[in-house]
């Protein structure tokens, strides 16, 4: 066999090994950790139910505090209904043992729920749960529910920008605050992953200003009553 027939048969075995990596990728790595992290989001749900499916009070002055999870801890979930009713863990940290479980991730030094500055999560665009893959898709006026033990806290989105990697005041207590040295005085949310959805030379940004809580003794909030029930 000449050289060029052994640069070819390099190329065509390279071609199928990228292949094979990709389609594990995108797709084997989303399927392993759907059943895991379904399990998850049944367990929450069961030991921290509602009492009942009715609707609960309204509250906007000052919401509960969350007590501070340790590392890796599930401690919430996050209801999306605009992605098809979607819930996903809500663990604390950014690194690879949560996201790469298809949890969204809570930035260990921003807010938490319903505190006063910025709560802000991460998750896979594409791969290990495509959690956050519909970003795009979320639209003014849309809402996010972030459930705790005892409370549910609703948030509203507001804007979305596309950054660069490096742009890490969007998670700013105030968000856009490069000085990182404003004091906040509101309540946001915001949410980031990969840009664009095959790829991660972007972030895909979604800002989202706190709206009300509901205790969850008195039932759930009006974005939660037609959620479909497993």
């Amino acid at each position: 066999m000449g050289v060029m027939g052994v640069v070819g048969e390099l190329l065509i075995t390279a071609a199928v090994v990228l292949a094979l990596f990709a389609v594990w990728q995108l797709y084997w790595t989303s399927w392993e950790v759907e059943g895991p992290r379904a399990q998850q989001v049944a367990a929450f749900e069961e030991e921290h139910a509602a009492p009942s499916r009715q609707l609960g009070e309204v509250h906007t002055e000052d919401p509960p505090a969350v007590q501070a999870p340790s590392a890796g801890e599930i401690y919430g979930l996050l209801h999306i209904p605009r992605w098809d009713w979607m819930k996903t863990p809500l663990a604390e940290g950014t690194t690879s043992d949560v996201l790469d479980r298809g949890y969204a991730g809570h930035y260990a030094e921003t807010a938490q729920p319903g505190e006063i500055g910025n709560f802000s999560v991460a998750g896979h665009r594409r791969t290990y749960g495509n959690n956050f893959r519909h970003i795009d898709q979320l639209v003014q006026g849309d809402k996010v529910v972030v459930e705790v033990a005892d409370t549910y806290y609703v948030y509203r989105v507001e804007t979305h920008e596309i950054v660069s990697p490096d742009a890490v005041w969007v998670v700013a207590p105030v968000p856009g605050d490069t000085t990182f040295s404003e004091q906040p005085t509101q309540r946001w949310m915001t949410m980031t992953t990969c840009h664009p959805e095959y790829g991660n030379s972007e972030r895909y940004i979604v800002h989202l200003a706190f709206e009300s809580w509901t205790p969850k003794s008195t039932g759930v909030p009006q974005e939660l009553l037609d959620e479909p029930q497993n």
